[in-house]
């Protein structure tokens, strides 16, 4: 079985003016341990489809016209919230392509990685501890000293 099944999955964004496809009838699935690009031109749909699969596509303005995805054998477009905050982040979780929008430039990034850490690893007892462990896997050098940073000052 696959890990994640995209089967037939149509996305329109519209206003009271007209109607565009985002994603016209997509299917492809992802075995566990495998990877997968998704790659087009602008406007092509892909960040449409890869936002879909955690149900991060708004609705409205978008509609989810049909199809299904599938994650670990249960259909995304089904669960309510709280089933999602489960899944996003912890299961499937994004890279996005514009580094200067992925972290808020308001909040520090002590404060910023503490919040996704209570939200996914409510178990972690000593989140400082495991946010200066993540800053050195990622290559931030004094890391402890950093926490207060802003991400612009990174």
């Amino acid at each position: 079985m696959a890990l994640l099944r995209v089967e037939n999955l149509r996305i329109s964004f519209h206003d009271e003016f007209q109607e565009v496809k985002a994603v016209d009838d997509i299917t492809f699935e992802i075995q566990d341990g495998r990877s997968m690009a998704i790659v087009g031109e602008s406007g092509s749909g892909k960040s449409v489809t890869a936002l879909s699969l955690s149900k991060l596509v708004p609705s409205p303005p978008a509609s989810y016209l049909g199809g299904k995805i599938l994650f670990q054998g249960r259909d995304v477009l089904t669960l309510g919230e709280k089933e999602l905050r489960q899944i996003r982040g912890g299961k499937i979780a994004y890279i996005f392509q514009e580094p200067s929008t992925s972290l808020n430039p308001v909040y520090t990034i002590e404060d910023q990685i503490a919040e996704a850490i209570a939200l996914h690893r409510p178990d972690v007892k000593d989140a400082r501890a495991e946010i200066v462990r993540m800053l050195e896997l990622v290559g931030i050098r004094n890391d402890a000293e950093r926490l207060g940073d802003y991400p612009h000052q990174l």
